[in-house]
């Protein structure tokens, strides 16, 4: 809802608005980011005036609050969208020299349907005849109803009004405008190419892209999912494949062409998406009626829609963390046991439709964030993959999405209806592909199938050893400091009322290496902070919280740190903080945790899952005395030599043989001081 048409919002209403989370509201009221014109019954409330404001500052102000947290929704202007083409294809110069034209140019949807049908027209319409018959843009000629087209003229028709009625006012109006003056671009047919969607994505504002959770797939990813599903499903009959989120139908061209246009189904909710992917139909199918094509491509919403109809292939890219509005929210939650009870993940409950309209033993094959097998948010959807399919396939992708910083995955299942068994799992991606030969253990806690069975089976044995001890529960976690605002809270000169403040990038493993950064402790003006008893414990461990590497240092000094330094206070019986720390440095526990958690954050939860070995004092000792000269040594030769020794002695602790420790050697990173 735009401010225009509230008079006036609840710190949830505009938290909503602003893409941030309540908690992070309320903290913004409390550092004055946020001013409430009133309260209701105690609570905030924000003028629509106040709204617009806000939105505007964030849309236009560089170096506002939320463009500062790296707000995607606010990323705005228009962006070429290289890859979404096969490589060397002959028509992108010609599109980015288009969008050289059009530069600048705050173009309206009316507009942008203009240039497309233009586009599209150039495609329909047969090259050596534009040479011979037409001259000037094609879009006037079939305007002026020069151009035979057939009835493929409807589905151009319908992409230029914007709806399926005729509209002959609304088109005589177009040719008043001219909108296409001085534009120029030729465009040539490219078989199974989905050209008028590379233009479409382009033009759209990148922001509302991320906003609707709109990801559109490479043209090398979607064929990296279509040629992984097997000749013998396309020749099944019955056979039916859908696309619950088509968008222009980049999916849906790329399926064989011998697979007739009355098995394939795509539906979207974007009219303008469904537009074009009839087109691209009819460029794919030409001999096919437009009834037929309609038919197939239909604007619907595949979550919201009653419709029994079951598939053997679903297939496509959700759309990702997609705000859906409150009457399908509520809807949603009622409906589908993986919305979650504060936010719903559209993502989940895609998947969650998906299997439910998938027929017996059917496939569903999506293209989703490698979030969903580990971030906890995803657990529902998890639980229902483990309850009821198998995981035929699984391909890491990383930052797959132009300009997005998200890894993903192709997630290949089959609907089963049986618990998840993970023997034949093909796993690839990352450089390497290997298959699944053992049955293992399946946690929804956490899918991290990327591991290999010999890694697997080396961590089951450490997990499972006699007396092996937690973290969990028997250690105190706390967070740095939040400051709220960096540039005014934090110095780089000592003065008598400020102190050191560290940061992750001040811890190394076993040694700490303050820069000059200060900060003047009043806790009242943060936004964040753990209770000062954690920041002045006697003895605490600080940790980098962002990377993959576990990176672990002493502190007896009482310092501070801020959110990218994280403290851990051990409270195991009989276990020295050092003898944890040295533990948590090793490379036993890094193999551990790379290959278990598979994260870019180091995480209390996979923390607490680590196993300690307890070991008697005499031997704690050896180690202790060696995380000494470890934290002192200047010599990097000398310190690798102390390091390898307490690394074995670790090792020994573990239980693991010769064996088992060249290849935590081998797998793992190279370990940095």
């Amino acid at each position: 809802m735009k401010p225009s048409e509230k008079k006036e919002y609840s710190l949830p209403e505009l938290c909503s608005l602003l893409s941030i989370s309540p908690a992070t509201g309320r903290n913004w009221i409390k550092l004055g980011k946020l001013l409430p014109s009133a309260r209701r019954n105690g609570k905030p409330c924000f003028s629509a005036a106040y709204a617009e404001e806000l939105l505007t500052q964030l849309k236009e102000k560089p170096g506002s609050a939320l463009k500062s947290r790296r707000n995607k929704k606010y990323i705005t202007g228009n962006s070429t969208y290289r890859n979404y083409l096969p490589p060397g294809s002959p028509n992108l110069g010609q599109i980015e020299n288009l969008l050289v034209q059009l530069s600048g140019l705050s173009l309206t949807d009316r507009q942008i349907r203009a240039v497309l049908a233009e586009c599209a027209l150039q495609l329909l319409y047969p090259a050596e005849k534009r040479k011979t018959e037409l001259t000037g843009h094609l879009l006037s000629h079939f305007l002026r109803g020069s151009l035979p087209l057939k009835e493929y003229g409807v589905l151009v028709h319908d992409l230029l009004t914007g709806k399926e009625q005729q509209d002959c006012q609304c088109l005589s109006e177009f040719l008043k405008e001219d909108i296409l003056k001085n534009l120029s671009v030729t465009l040539l047919p490219e078989k199974n190419a989905d050209i008028l969607g590379m233009i479409y994505i382009s033009l759209k504002n990148l922001g509302e892209r991320k906003a609707a959770g709109s990801y559109y797939t490479p043209a090398h990813i979607v064929k990296k999912l279509t040629d992984s599903l097997l000749p013998e499903q396309f020749r099944e009959q019955p056979f039916n494949v859908l696309d619950p989120c088509c968008g222009t139908g980049n999916f849906l061209l790329q399926l064989p062409d011998s697979l007739p246009l009355e098995q394939i189904f795509g539906q979207d909710t974007d009219a303008d998406s469904i537009f074009l992917a009839r087109i691209n139909m009819a460029l794919k199918f030409q001999h096919e009626p437009v009834s037929r094509i309609k038919k197939q491509i239909r604007l619907r919403d595949f979550l919201l829609e009653q419709d029994s109809r079951q598939y053997r292939l679903i297939l496509g890219n959700p759309p990702w963390g997609f705000q859906f509005d409150k009457t399908a929210e509520n809807y949603i939650k009622k409906n589908f046991q993986t919305a979650g009870k504060n936010h719903t993940e559209s993502c989940d409950v895609f998947l969650e439709q998906a299997l439910t309209r998938t027929a017996p033993n059917g496939t569903v094959a999506f293209i989703i964030p490698e979030a969903v097998l580990h971030v906890k948010s995803h657990l529902p959807v998890r639980r229902l993959i483990a309850a009821r399919t198998r995981i035929e396939r699984l391909e890491y992708l990383e930052n797959a999405f132009h300009g997005v910083q998200c890894p993903a995955v192709i997630l290949q299942l089959t609907n089963t209806g049986r618990p998840l068994d993970t023997k034949n799992m093909k796993i690839s991606g990352q450089n390497r592909e290997f298959e699944i030969l053992l049955s293992r253990s399946v946690n929804p806690e956490n899918f991290n199938f990327h591991i290999t069975d010999k890694a697997y089976q080396l961590i089951e044995k450490t997990e499972k050893q006699h007396n092996m001890t937690f973290l969990k529960g028997q250690a105190e976690f706390a967070l740095g400091i939040v400051t709220g605002n960096n540039s005014a809270l934090l110095q780089h000169r000592k003065t008598d009322h400020n102190e050191v403040v560290l940061k992750g990038t001040d811890i190394h493993r076993y040694r700490i290496t303050p820069q000059n950064l200060y900060l003047t402790y009043q806790p009242e003006t943060f936004q964040q902070c753990a209770p000062e008893s954690c920041y002045r414990a006697d003895e605490k461990l600080l940790y980098r919280f962002i990377g993959s590497q576990l990176v672990f240092a002493y502190d007896n000094r009482k310092r501070l740190s801020l959110n990218s330094c994280n403290i851990l206070i051990p409270r195991i019986p009989h276990l020295d903080i050092r003898y944890v720390l040295a533990l948590l440095n090793s490379r036993t526990a890094q193999f551990i945790y790379e290959n278990k958690f598979h994260s870019l954050k180091v995480l209390r939860a996979s923390l607490e899952q680590i196993p300690i070995p307890p070991i008697p004092q005499q031997e704690q000792q050896c180690i202790i005395s060696l995380t000494e000269k470890l934290s002192e040594e200047t010599d990097s030769r000398k310190w690798l030599e102390y390091y390898n020794k307490a690394d074995l002695l670790i090792a020994a602790a573990y239980g693991l043989t010769e064996e088992e420790y060249r290849m935590i050697i081998f797998s793992s990173q190279e370990i940095f001081r």
